[in-house]
């Protein structure tokens, strides 16, 4: 059998097959939906934004149903648009948001039997308590609030038996619509999208390696009071079960259990941007995946940070010019943010650097005229439009792979700024750190080049 992703072996043919047609099918009719209304639009704006509005909601159950019944990428790919509430339909927030901690849960006994697999023994046995009904359901794994012997309150995070065989299938179902519309659209390659996939997505199923970025992550920003990462029990943690202390504390999203425990969104957000500076700016090693389901709020305020299986470590080098670019683009100079650009590894097709400068340009575009701490849904349209014929001209023909991890933080937290209306200023926030770091590689190459 040829080597695999997750070290599982693909679902057998006749499912692989009947996924990869489930989900064909579902993204097709929701693609004919929307063509239909751009080809028959209505004469009454009104009426317009209605069927626009019943689109959205049917196209989200949709996708929904499928995600429940299937599990796997599909779930993460919900979580995803889910948290992005500065550009995603209401409608598609709303319905998708459930399935960051609620998707359906898996049986008691299946829990049981991964735990003895696992751990060793029944959790009653393990455990002095352990609740039957789960706490929280994802899309790997589901975590119930369990006792230790000597009285500690833990949250015990258990893998679905399985879902490595489901996300060894859906990353081949995947890289096969990838390599087909390469072939296709040769504008359209994600397939350096697909090989951090490849690469990511395999490590959130080695719950060892999660522990591992926990605690790294809280060494890292160990010195803020206003940050706090559940301690891991290694006593009652193997590469299927996690097992952390619990705390009980507000889903970043709730506003009104925030407001009503007296903390300040603002200063939430804040407090979450400033963390992400430093560990993406300072330290090179992130959590990966802060959409709403994942980050938890303590009156302080204090933001508690959860799951840890999409972590990622950046090189120096990279994350030195990643620093350098980052002041670039806050003092939008061009000059400086091509060459910032080309340093990370971004390539265009010639050598001209207005597509780089367009893309660079398109972060601060994209915060709308007042520059919003998030991406205004109401220019991205424009912005995407001016971007996509400057890329036209001159496509981007290579994406350093380090980067794509970033971009996804950078959207999620776009999401989870407008949610929290944030209106801290990004630029004074981010610039601080941003200029540290590119000081230390200006100072570095001086050194190298004396030397």
């Amino acid at each position: 059998m040829a080597a695999t992703l997750t070290g599982a072996p693909p679902l057998p043919w006749p499912r692989r097959i009947r996924r990869f047609l489930d989900v064909g099918w579902t993204f097709l009719v929701i693609y004919l939906t929307y063509k239909r209304l751009q080809k028959f639009p209505a004469k009454d704006p009104e009426e317009r934004a209605r069927r626009l509005s019943n689109a959205h909601l049917a196209s989200a159950r949709r996708i929904y149903a499928l995600a429940t019944r299937m599990e796997g990428l599909l779930i993460k790919t919900c979580q995803f648009i889910s948290s992005r509430a500065d550009i995603a339909p209401p409608e598609y927030i709303s319905v998708l948001s459930r399935l960051q901690d609620r998707v359906p849960a898996r049986p008691f006994r299946e829990v049981v039997e991964q735990v003895r697999r696992e751990l060793g023994d029944h959790p009653d046995r393990l455990f002095a308590q352990f609740s039957r009904r789960p706490i929280a359901s994802a899309s790997l794994a589901q975590v119930h609030r369990a006792r230790t012997r000597d009285g500690r309150d833990v949250a015990v995070k258990v893998q679905y038996p399985g879902i490595d065989r489901v996300i060894e299938t859906d990353l081949r179902n995947i890289s096969l619509l990838v390599k087909i519309l390469a072939r296709i659209e040769p504008n359209f390659d994600f397939r350096i999208v697909m090989q951090e996939l490849n690469r990511q997505v395999p490590r959130e199923l080695d719950f060892v390696l999660e522990g591992q970025s926990a605690e790294r992550v809280a060494r890292d920003l160990a010195h803020r009071g206003d940050i706090r990462i559940p301690r891991v029990l290694w006593e009652y943690t193997a590469r299927r079960v996690l097992t952390t202390e619990f705390i009980e504390a507000i889903k970043i999203s709730d506003i009104p259990a925030m407001l009503a425990a007296g903390i300040d969104p603002n200063r939430v957000a804040l407090i979450v941007t400033e963390a992400y500076c430093e560990q993406i700016l300072v330290h090179g090693y992130f959590h990966a995946d802060p959409h709403p389901g994942n980050l938890f709020v303590l009156p302080g305020p204090v933001v508690v940070f959860l799951d840890f299986g999409l972590s990622k470590e950046l090189p120096e080098d990279f994350r030195l010019n990643y620093a350098r670019l980052v002041v670039a683009l806050m003092r939008q100079d061009d000059r400086e943010m091509v060459e910032a650009f080309r340093a990370i590894g971004f390539r265009t097709k010639s050598e001209d650097p207005e597509s780089l400068i367009a893309l660079g340009r398109s972060f601060f575009e994209a915060a709308g005229p007042d520059q919003k701490p998030y991406m205004d849904a109401d220019v991205m349209p424009e912005v995407n439009e001016r971007l996509a014929r400057v890329l036209n001209a001159n496509p981007v023909t290579e994406i350093p792979a380090d980067i794509l991890l970033i971009f996804r933080v950078l959207g999620l937290m776009s999401g989870l700024q407008k949610r929290l209306e944030s209106t801290i200023n990004m630029i004074d926030t981010i610039t601080p750190y941003a200029e540290a770091e590119a000081a230390r590689l200006a100072t570095r190459s001086s050194s190298e080049a004396a030397g």
